[in-house]
């Protein structure tokens, strides 16, 4: 059952895995270092697989930096998490109502992977809503969705936790007032290791801190995004 964690009635929590899986997950994701992607030039953030937001939506060649890539992505995390893939699609299908598969064509939900102090500390990452999709509803196959969904799965999480920073009434369209609510203090929503936080992806928000780390500390959360397209939900990253 979707749980309500914050004001936003479209922002909930679900469970997905238990502590123990999220362990084993864990461990599969720390053995294969040498498939992460270093995506911060400290390089202490990573990514295992390829997203729409990083390698796509900045892109001018889109099949050499998304679509290309993901094929061979999509093969690896098929080999390491089918089970979690599978899960996770059970989970939403359950819970949004809407029969849920993944795109041949899209990157599939992927991870990222903060090391020691490279974990947020401060509230410096970008306050955002994802706007990702846009680029893919130039595709035929999507130009007809009609809904967006976003999710976050923490993995393994530093001691003093993590969260998700979010504004409240506010939406993408609202842009003559994002300066002023920029300025406002967010609510926060804590992550729990195992429970997927949900929402639409029009909901402003930005990575929440920690307040203090270890180096030896990781942050994993699974990401990804959900397109409706004639009343299926299709799952990508």
């Amino acid at each position: 059952m979707v749980r309500r964690v914050s004001s936003l009635n479209t922002l909930g929590e679900v469970d997905v895995l238990s502590a123990g899986e999220c362990e084993e997950v864990a461990d599969v994701i720390l053995g294969d270092l040498d498939r992460w992607t270093q995506r911060s030039p400290s390089g202490l953030f990573f990514t295992l697989g390829i997203n729409a937001y990083m390698d796509l939506a900045p892109s001018a060649d889109a099949n050499a930096s998304y679509f290309g890539p993901a094929r061979s992505a999509n093969l690896m995390l098929k080999q390491g998490f089918a089970g979690l893939h599978g899960r996770l699609a059970a989970v939403l299908e359950r819970e949004i109502g809407l029969p849920t598969r993944y795109a041949d064509d899209l990157a599939m939900p992927g991870f990222h992977i903060w090391v020691g102090s490279g974990i947020p500390q401060r509230p410096s990452a970008s306050i955002h809503f994802d706007l990702q999709y846009q680029r893919l509803l130039t595709r035929p196959q999507y130009a007809r969705a009609s809904g967006t969904v976003s999710f976050t799965l923490p993995i393994k999480l530093p001691a003093a936790g993590s969260s998700l920073r979010v504004w409240p009434c506010i939406y993408p369209d609202d842009v003559d007032r994002l300066p002023a609510v920029r300025q406002t203090d967010p609510e926060i929503v804590p992550y729990h290791v195992g429970s997927a936080i949900v929402h639409s992806g029009h909901v402003l928000h930005q990575i929440g801190t920690t307040s203090s780390v270890r180096s030896d500390e990781f942050r994993i959360t699974m990401q990804g995004h959900g397109l409706v397209v004639d009343e299926e939900l299709v799952l990508y990253w």
